[in-house]
C-alpha cells in the first residue's frame, strides 16, 4: 500500500507542480531527486486545501449554505444520501494521498536535520489533516495507512484519531516553541503559501485547531470548554491571522474551486431560501399544528424574533454572499436595505439565480473572474479568528458566562465584517445595449462595505443586544452566518445539536421521536435549547419542505460522509464490513452517528 502511496504521490506533485507553483529542485537524477528540502513540499501540500471547498459542495448542501437542482445540493442537501460509486471524499484523498507521504517525510526531515519549524509546520497541519478526516468520515485507518505492504487497513475508532489530532497538535506547539538557531531560507516565505514563513501565525493556527477539536468534544465532555477557551485565548489575535491558502486565479488548475474558471457551482448551485432568510430578517414562522407559514389572510409570517438581523436592518454580508440579478448602482454610496433583491432556493429546485447574480452559467463574458469568494483568485479560507472568538463565546456561555460571552459575541461579529471586507472587489457592470444584464465583481466596494458595517454593528443585533435578551443561538447562528460558504465545521455545530430535532432522555434522536421513515420532527422555535432558529430539514411537516429522505436513511439525517469510494468500497471493503454498529457497506451507513455527537452516559 505504501508503494501505492508513492505512485499517487509522484502523479500529484506532477499535477501539483502545475498548479501551485514549481515544486522540487533535484540534486542529482532528475527523475529521482536525493534529497527535498523541506519547504520544497510546502507549497503542493497547502495546495490540498482545494479539497475542504471540493467537500463543501456536499457539507453546505447538507447544512443549507447552497441549494438547487444539479446532483450534489439534490443528492446530499435534499434527499440526505450520497453518490453510491462517486470519489467526492476529497478531503480523505488529501490526507491519504496528496499530503500523506509527503507530510511525513517534510515531519521527518524537520526533525533529522534539527530544522524545528519544519517538523512544527508539519505536524500543525498533521493534526489539522486528521481532525478534519475523521469529523467528517467517523471511523478510519489510522495506525495502519503508512505500513509497507498493506493490501486492506483496519479502521480506527474516532476517539482515537481525535486524541491522536490533539497529541500532533501538542507536538506542533513544541516544536514550534523551542529554541531554534536555524536560518531558515528566504525562499521559504515563498513556498509557505499560507503564513509565508511567519512562526508566530503557525503557532497560533495549532492553538487554533486545539479550540475546534475541544469545543466538538464540548459534547462529550463539558470540561473541554475550558480547553477550548483556553486554546482560542492562545491562538490568533485579530482577523490578520486568518488562516487562508493564495489562488493565482491564471488557469482553472491554480484557480479557486468556486470560481468563473473552474465551473464547478455554474447554475446548479445557489444560496438556499434558509441562508437568505437569515441574512434579511425573513425567518419564517411555521404553524406548529399545520407547519404552514401564511396567515389568515395569505401573508407570509416571520418569527417575532429574528437572530442576525430583520427586515428594516441591512447586514451588508448579504451583498457579497448572495447572487443576485439587481441593477448595481452608479453611487454605490445609496446601497442601503432596498437596494439588492436577494432570491434563495428551496432544496432540490432549480435556482432563479446564481450565486454570480446571473440567470446561466457564469463565464469570462458576464461575470469576469467572479465576485467575493467565487472569484478565481480569491483564497481558500481555512480557518478565521472570528471563528474562534465564536467557539470563545459559545463555550463561555455554555459556562455560565453570560456577559463574557456576549463581549465575545460583540468581536466575533465584527471580526466577520473584517474577514468579508478583505475579499472584495468592487465590480464593474456589464452592458448589453443600454442594459446592464450582470457585473464583473462585487455589487459594493470595501469602503461603503465597512460604512454599512458599522450601522449593522450598531445596531440591536450586536452592540445594541442587552444582556437580558441575549441568547445562544445568537452565537450560533452569527457564527453559521461568519462561515459561510467555507466552514466545514458549521456541520460538526449542527450535528453536535443533532440539527435541533426533538429528543428523547438518551440525548440523541431516535425513531419515532425525532423521526418516522417520511418526517423528521424538529424542536420548536420558542424551545430555548434551539440554536438554529427557523431551520427544517428536507423531509420536515413544515411549508417549503414535506419532502423525503432517500428511503435507505430510514428517516434520518446523515451524520458522515461515506469513505472514498475507489480506496474503500473497491480495495478496503473487509474493514469497512467490520464497522459497527452500522456496518460500513450498509446502504444507510451515512446516517451512523460519529462519536463526537453522542453524549457520554
Amino acid at each position: 500500500m505504501k508503494k501505492i502511496l508513492m505512485i499517487l504521490l509522484a502523479v500529484y506533485t506532477l499535477f501539483a507542480a502545475q498548479s501551485c507553483k514549481n515544486y522540487l529542485d533535484v540534486n542529482n537524477n532528475v527523475d529521482s531527486p536525493s534529497s527535498v528540502e523541506p519547504y520544497l513540499r510546502l507549497s503542493p501540500i497547502l495546495c490540498g486545501f482545494a479539497s475542504n471547498y471540493y467537500d463543501m459542495r456536499m457539507i453546505g448542501s447538507m447544512c443549507q449554505y447552497f441549494s438547487g437542482s444539479g446532483t450534489v445540493p439534490s443528492t446530499y442537501g435534499a434527499s440526505m444520501y450520497y453518490a453510491p460509486t462517486s470519489d467526492y471524499a476529497e478531503v480523505w484523498k488529501m490526507v491519504y494521498y496528496e499530503w500523506g507521504a509527503n507530510l511525513e517525510a517534510m515531519i521527518s526531515d524537520g526533525k533529522s536535520t534539527n530544522k524545528p519549524f519544519y517538523a512544527g509546520i508539519g505536524l500543525a497541519l498533521k493534526s489539522y489533516g486528521w481532525y478534519e478526516l475523521t469529523s467528517l468520515h467517523g471511523e478510519a485507518p489510522c495506525k495502519e495507512f503508512m505500513e509497507d505492504g498493506r493490501t486492506v487497513f483496519d479502521y480506527d475508532s474516532q476517539e482515537y484519531i481525535i486524541n491522536q489530532s490533539i497529541g500532533w497538535a501538542k507536538q506542533a506547539i513544541a516544536y514550534l516553541t523551542q529554541t531554534d538557531a536555524t536560518t531558515y531560507p528566504a525562499a521559504l516565505s515563498t513556498y509557505d503559501i499560507m503564513y509565508k514563513g511567519d512562526k508566530s501565525k503557525w503557532l497560533k493556527f495549532t492553538y487554533g485547531t486545539l479550540a475546534k477539536i475541544y469545543m466538538t468534544l464540548s459534547s462529550k465532555n463539558t470540561a473541554y470548554l475550558d480547553s477550548a477557551i483556553t486554546a482560542v485565548n492562545n491562538s490568533m489575535k485579530s482577523y490578520s491571522d486568518d488562516a487562508t491558502v493564495t489562488c493565482t486565479g491564471v488557469t482553472s488548475a491554480n484557480s479557486n474551486f468556486f470560481g468563473v474558471l473552474r465551473g464547478n457551482i455554474s447554475n446548479t448551485y445557489t444560496q438556499s431560501d434558509y441562508m437568505v432568510d437569515v441574512m434579511t430578517g425573513k425567518v419564517k414562522y411555521y404553524d406548529p399544528n399545520t407547519g404552514s407559514t401564511s396567515s389568515s389572510n395569505g401573508v407570509t409570517q416571520l418569527m417575532a424574533k429574528q437572530y442576525v438581523t430583520d427586515t428594516l436592518t441591512l447586514d451588508p454580508r448579504a451583498i457579497c454572499y448572495f447572487g443576485t440579478k439587481s441593477i448595481m448602482p452608479t453611487d454605490l454610496t445609496t446601497i442601503n436595505k432596498g437596494t439588492y433583491s436577494f432570491v434563495g432556493t428551496l432544496p432540490g429546485a432549480a435556482p432563479s439565480v446564481t450565486i454570480f447574480g446571473t440567470s446561466t452559467a457564469p463565464t469570462s463574458t458576464t461575470s469576469g473572474t467572479g465576485r467575493w469568494l467565487f472569484r478565481d483568485d480569491a483564497p481558500y479560507i481555512v480557518m478565521t479568528y472570528a471563528e474562534l472568538q465564536f467557539i470563545k463565546a459559545e463555550a463561555q456561555y455554555r459556562k455560565g458566562l453570560k456577559s463574557d460571552a456576549l463581549t465575545t459575541f460583540k468581536g466575533a461579529v465584527a471580526a466577520s465584517m473584517q474577514t468579508t471586507a478583505a475579499y472584495i472587489k468592487q465590480g464593474t457592470a456589464v452592458i448589453s445595449g443600454t442594459t446592464q444584464t450582470s457585473v464583473s465583481g462585487d455589487k459594493i466596494s470595501a469602503s461603503v462595505f465597512n460604512s454599512l458595517a458599522t450601522t449593522y454593528l450598531n445596531s440591536q443585533y450586536v452592540n445594541g443586544l442587552a444582556l437580558s435578551d441575549f441568547e445562544l443561538a445568537h452565537i450560533m447562528m452569527q457564527k453559521y452566518v461568519a462561515l459561510y460558504p467555507w466552514g466545514l465545521d458549521t456541520w460538526n455545530d449542527m450535528r453536535r445539536y443533532h440539527y435541533d430535532l426533538k429528543l428523547n432522555s438518551s440525548g440523541i434522536p431516535e425513531s419515532g421521536t425525532s423521526w418516522t421513515t417520511s418526517t423528521v420532527y424538529h424542536k420548536l422555535d420558542t424551545d430555548p435549547s434551539r440554536v438554529y432558529k427557523g431551520f427544517y430539514l428536507y423531509s420536515a411537516n413544515v411549508s417549503g419542505r414535506k419532502g423525503t429522505f432517500t428511503s435507505t436513511n430510514l428517516g434520518s439525517p446523515s451524520y458522515r460522509l461515506r469513505p472514498r469510494y475507489n480506496s474503500e468500497y473497491v480495495w478496503n471493503q473487509s474493514a469497512l464490513s467490520a464497522l459497527t454498529p452500522i456496518s460500513g457497506l450498509a446502504a444507510n451507513y451515512n446516517t451512523s452517528m460519529v462519536w463526537f455527537c453522542i453524549p457520554n452516559n
